[in-house]
C-alpha cells in the first residue's frame, strides 16, 4: 500500500456510543470520552450532534478547505476486536463543491494525489480524486470537469469500513447490514450498514479486504 506521513488519526462524531454499541462496535472510554479503534484511526463519540465534526490529520492543523481539524484522540489501548468483525477503515469519502478548489488545498496541506476518474455511476456526472492518508483513503467527490461549482465548504460524507470476513460480520449484523454485493474494485465486496436504525448518523459501507496480489 501506498501511504504518506500525514495519517487520519481522529475523526469526531457527533454521535453518542450507544448506537456504536448496538451496531457492534467496541465502544471504550478514553482519557478525552468514548472512541471507536478501527485500525490507525478512532472515532471519537462526542454525542454532540451532527455527522463529523472535525478530525485530525498528522501535520495538520487548522481548517482544511472547510474540513476543522481536532487534537487527536488520547488512546492507550491497542486495537480491539470487535463484536461485528469489522476492523478499520477503508477509506473516507468527503464532498465539495469545487474539487479543483479542494485538490488545491489537500496538495498544499501535504497530501498527494494517488489517481482519479470521472463517473455517472451515481447518477450526476462526477469526479473522483484519491488520496492516501497513512493507511486510509481519502475519495473526495464533487463536480466533474466542465459541469457547474459551488462555494460549498468541503466536508465528510460518510465512511467505508472493512470486515475480515463480509459474510460473518452479514451474518452477525442480521437486517442492519444489506445484502453483499460486487463492489467497483475488482473482486471486492460491499453492503450498506443501516446505521439510521440504531442512530448512527453518518453513511457507512461494509467491504470486503483488498485483494492481495
Amino acid at each position: 500500500m501506498a501511504a504518506t506521513n500525514l495519517q487520519l488519526t481522529t475523526v469526531d462524531l457527533g454521535d453518542p456510543p450507544d448506537p456504536w454499541r448496538a451496531a457492534g462496535f467496541r465502544v471504550d472510554e478514553g482519557p478525552d470520552g468514548a472512541v471507536v479503534r478501527l485500525g490507525s484511526t478512532v472515532l471519537r463519540l462526542t454525542g454532540r450532534g451532527g455527522q463529523v465534526l472535525a478530525w485530525a490529520l498528522d501535520g495538520v492543523t487548522g481548517d482544511l478547505d472547510g474540513l476543522a481539524s481536532t487534537a487527536p484522540a488520547q488512546v492507550d489501548s491497542p486495537t480491539p476486536e470487535h463484536p461485528n468483525g469489522i476492523s478499520r477503515i477503508d477509506h473516507v469519502v468527503v464532498q465539495s463543491g469545487d474539487v479543483e478548489r479542494t485538490v488545491a488545498a489537500f496538495c498544499a496541506a501535504g497530501l498527494d494525489v494517488r489517481g482519479g476518474r470521472s463517473t455517472t455511476s451515481y447518477g450526476s456526472p462526477m469526479r473522483q480524486v484519491f488520496f492516501w492518508a497513512g493507511d486510509v483513503i481519502l475519495e473526495l467527490i464533487g463536480p466533474d470537469r466542465g459541469e457547474p461549482v459551488t462555494d460549498r465548504a468541503t466536508s465528510v460524507f460518510g465512511l467505508a469500513l472493512v470486515a475480515d470476513d463480509l459474510d460473518a460480520t452479514a451474518e452477525r449484523l442480521g437486517e442492519l447490514l444489506g445484502a453483499p454485493k460486487d463492489a467497483v474494485q475488482a473482486g471486492r465486496r460491499i453492503a450498506g450498514l443501516r446505521g439510521a436504525q440504531v442512530g448512527i448518523t453518518i453513511p457507512i459501507a461494509v467491504m470486503s479486504p483488498h485483494v492481495q496480489r
